[in-house]
């Protein structure tokens, strides 16, 4: 799926994110790291609405261990997120599937962010284009950019180790600024 709408840019793509997109039907990949969490003073008054969709992770801090598993099944990528400090476990769960030549993530309620891909330096971002409601087949736009913001999702190579990646993701609304950002580092494990 994401070989298939990178096309050309895909050799251009760090071998540390190949093998975390490449992966077959049928295949499995997982990841740990450690993320920061942040919340602005506008998003914390949307977190019980935004809560109900399964999107983002309800609290602050620094230093959560986050283990990602994706699997993927046909043309669909599944994501499992688990979010550990303190004794505690925020999980979330999406769905990503090509519509044209987007990726649209779904969360809860069949809400979906459409995002188009570019490599840029061997890593990958993820730029938005906008919130849909699936409805059957179908992509309804929704205009939740001026409720949560626009969000910029970028994964790049890390000079750690090359079983490593960072990644920044990162909500700023229109008029009030930041929303939200995680931000940190995984490391990669073979599927």
């Amino acid at each position: 799926m994401f070989k298939n709408i990178l096309s050309n840019q895909w050799t251009s793509l760090s071998p540390i994110l190949q093998k975390h997109y490449g992966i077959n039907d049928g295949e499995e990949i997982k990841m740990q790291g450690e993320l920061a969490v942040k919340h602005g003073r506008f998003i914390k008054l949307l977190m019980p609405f935004i809560r109900l969709t399964g999107a983002l992770v309800p609290v602050e801090g620094e230093k959560f261990i986050v283990t990602v598993e994706n699997k993927r099944i046909g043309n669909s990528f599944y994501w499992h997120r688990a979010f550990k400090k303190d004794n505690k476990s925020y999980e979330f769960n999406s769905k990503m599937q090509q519509f044209d030549n987007d990726i649209v993530e779904f969360v809860g309620l069949g809400i979906g962010i459409r995002m188009g891909l570019q490599v840029s330096d061997g890593g990958l971002v993820y730029e938005d284009k906008g919130y849909v409601l699936k409805v059957g087949n179908k992509l309804l736009p929704i205009p939740l950019h001026f409720l949560i913001g626009k969000s910029v999702i970028e994964e790049f190579v890390s000079n750690n180790d090359s079983n490593d990646f960072n990644m920044r993701f990162v909500v700023n609304h229109p008029w009030f600024g930041f929303a939200f950002s995680y931000s940190g580092y995984f490391t990669v494990f073979a599927p």
